[in-house]
């Protein structure tokens, strides 16, 4: 039998989930399974949540649950945390996904993934392995983990899984601590074959608290410095792409909240997404599919009573066609999700002033 091509698998992952789509049924979740982690990175936006007391769901339930979501129709999982790896039980949660047909990917630090660890990750047919590495020196690195003598278990996992031939990716939250890291790590993901991609976007802790965000947060300009450094071919035709916001004047959510995505905590909630605890339906008590209906309720009462008001935040707002506006960053900010977010209202202006800039 002839074996699926990258390109015949990446066209039946979209065509799936632009059918999801079009009916309003999940397609790709995340799940956090635990809140609990080895590291103790300071942009890390789970915060007091990470000490927290309250009971995590077990096993059996975690079973049930993604039972559930066979039943919903889920068709991929990312499962994180925390860090997963912690949990004793992980591999039995991933060989319960596995025979259940779930497509699912591992976020993960990569602290404690050794020979054996990468050896299970294969058996049990994990997708994707998404590594955090935030550094290419062992004292930038420790600042960003608050470990020591992680930066070189991390960099051998990365080559563990390469050579067992699994899709591993690698990721960066660009900070104030690591900016002048950022080349080095593209140089190392190019070098070795695999994707890597940069967040510029240091989010307030789940509750709100964002002591730390102006302190570890960079610039756009300075963001966009790197990205055009380490992405180089998405800025060949610059000056020559139509630029779009995917901002709507008429709607609050423009991601896939509500319509094919949502998020699942440690304690088995249905909340919009891993940023935010909201609106903490439990599924083990409501059921798959009715949590799944009252979740994209709240998202439709929240779009509409911002459409019906006249009072949508981005309604007017000359910034849009500059602005990445989330919802959920602004409930983190605020509390509510129709109001302006001051860090996205000042990278907007940011980029707009870069534009005219462009322009002379």
């Amino acid at each position: 039998m002839r074996e699926t091509t990258k390109k015949e698998s990446k066209d039946l992952f979209k065509k799936i989930r632009q059918k999801k789509r079009k009916k309003r049924m999940p397609f790709t979740i995340m799940f956090e399974l635990t809140y609990g982690c080895n590291f103790n990175c300071p942009h890390c936006y789970l915060g007091h949540q990470k000490n927290g007391k309250k009971r995590e769901l077990n096993t059996e339930e975690i079973k049930k649950i993604l039972d559930q979501l066979a039943e919903l129709g889920v068709y991929r999982i990312g499962f994180t945390g925390g860090e997963p790896l912690t949990r004793p039980d992980i591999f039995e949660i991933l060989s319960y996904a596995n025979k259940k047909g779930f497509c699912f990917g591992l976020l993960s630090n990569g602290y404690l993934i050794d020979a054996k660890t990468a050896d299970k990750l294969k058996k049990v047919n994990v997708d994707k392995l998404d590594i955090t590495f935030n550094s290419m020196c062992e004292k930038t690195f420790s600042a960003l983990s608050g470990v020591k003598n992680g930066y070189g278990r991390v960099f051998s996992a990365v080559n563990l899984l390469i050579r067992r031939q699994m899709q591993v990716s690698i990721k960066s939250t660009v900070t104030s601590i690591n900016q002048n890291e950022i080349e080095k790590i593209s140089a190392f993901a190019r070098d070795k074959g695999i994707p890597y991609r940069i967040d510029g976007e240091v989010l307030p802790c789940k509750g709100g608290d964002s002591e730390l965000v102006d302190e570890l947060s960079v610039g756009h300009q300075a963001f966009l410095s790197l990205r055009q450094k380490i992405y180089p071919e998405m800025f060949k035709n610059k000056g020559t792409r139509k630029r779009r916001t995917r901002r709507r004047r008429n709607k609050v959510f423009n991601c896939g909240v509500g319509t094919t995505a949502f998020s699942i905590n440690p304690y088995g909630e249905m909340n919009f997404c891993i940023e935010i605890d909201y609106p903490k339906i439990n599924i083990l008590k409501t059921g798959g599919v009715k949590a799944w209906n009252l979740l994209k309720e709240k998202v439709d009462q929240i779009n509409d009573r911002a459409k019906v008001s006249g009072d949508f935040v981005c309604g007017n707002c000359k910034l849009l066609p500059y602005c990445g506006w989330c919802a959920g960053r602004s409930y983190l900010e605020t509390g509510e999700f129709n109001r302006c977010s001051e860090f996205f209202k000042k990278r907007a202006i940011e980029r707009k002033l870069a534009r005219v800039k462009e322009k002379k």
